[in-house]
């Protein structure tokens, strides 16, 4: 078996014509409107938001000042610190944890009312 013999292309036409052109020849290229610099405002990380309406928190995280921040913002809410603060080392890192009440949003069972009513 003879594999077919595949015939060379012709010269492209364009191809082998070269030609240069001069900076007066060329056509002037298309700029696009000047656009305003983009502004970088710096801008500050946002604060945590906290929800403040349970009544007991169980705060944990990292031993850093996040979690410093974190246990103040509830106290000046109103929270309590409940029981010893909790610490653990995991991986070489020391995570914490600090429970925290709140007895203004604790809901008290109302009293049960002692009317006796007389029998005769």
């Amino acid at each position: 078996m003879t594999t077919p013999v595949k015939k060379p292309a012709a010269p492209r036409a364009a191809a082998a014509k070269t030609t240069t052109r001069t900076a007066a020849a060329r056509p002037a290229a298309k700029t696009a409107p000047a656009k305003a610099a983009p502004t970088t405002k710096a801008v500050a990380p946002a604060a945590p938001v906290y929800e403040f309406t349970k009544p007991y928190k169980m705060l944990t995280g990292l031993d850093n000042s996040e979690f410093c921040s974190k246990v103040s913002a509830h106290l000046n809410a109103g929270y309590k610190l409940a029981g010893a603060p909790t610490m653990s080392v995991v991986a070489g890192k020391i995570y914490v944890g600090q429970a925290v009440i709140k007895e203004s949003n604790i809901v008290k069972p109302k009293a049960k009312s002692k009317s006796k009513a007389k029998k005769k």
